[in-house]
């Protein structure tokens, strides 16, 4: 009978250390106001031929891809326009997830793709010290940097992106689309040319549809 009274106290402080510490745990927890931030489109927001990129900061493909995308930026300027999608691979890398998150912090921050810049150049030091460092760096609040990232408030929007490339039968990095036609080659002239021929269409089907309208006025 004393064997299970005592056994029955000790599944009673056991049970109340685990509320306790449960209780701990939630007080504890990183707190952030998360809202959405939309991710700034690098070119002009209103150019009729769209690049978007599905990449991950730790793939060394996606780094070499990095400076690429660049030179094309520079090269078109406000002819076209670039939006970045993550698809961290984590069966391959292990820290791209997270990294991913906190360039959407820094996005909170308006600091986006200068965090995409930071961690592209430290590939291969991206653990969540590293983050909050670059952050550091950057000028970021770092209060406000280090609750979002340790809330995991952005890993919602790290998957939707994700997701939204399964859709589109993205299954590496880095992939690209230009008007919605996959890039089967990323080296700049692959990538020019590309971009070339969706300006051409562009131009065409714009081209057309003012004769339309003339003849439609007339």
């Amino acid at each position: 009978m004393k064997e299970k009274i005592l056994q029955y106290k000790w599944w009673i402080i056991t049970a109340v250390l685990l509320v306790a510490f449960g209780f701990w745990i939630f007080i504890t927890r990183p707190v952030y106001d998360d809202v959405y931030t939309p991710k700034p489109v690098e070119g002009n927001p209103y150019a009729t031929v769209k690049i978007v990129e599905f990449s991950d900061l730790q793939c060394p493909a996606c780094g070499s891809a990095y400076p690429i995308t660049k030179q094309i930026m520079e090269a078109y300027g406000d002819r076209v326009r670039l939006e970045y999608k993550h698809f961290p691979l984590t069966s391959l890398h292990a820290f791209a997830f997270k990294a991913a998150e906190a360039s959407e912090c820094a996005n909170d921050q308006g600091k986006f793709w200068e965090y995409v810049d930071i961690a592209f150049t430290n590939q291969k030091a991206l653990r969540t010290s590293d983050l909050k460092k670059y952050a550091e760096q950057l000028g970021l609040d770092m209060d406000k940097f280090e609750n979002c990232l340790d809330s995991s408030a952005k890993a919602k929007y790290v998957t939707a992106d994700y997701n939204e490339g399964i859709g589109k039968g993205v299954g590496g990095t880095p992939t690209f689309f230009i008007n919605d036609v996959k890039l089967q080659y990323w080296n700049y002239g692959n990538f020019s040319m590309a971009i070339e021929n969706a300006l051409a269409l562009t131009a065409l089907s714009e081209a057309s549809n003012e004769s339309i309208t003339e003849d439609t006025e007339e």
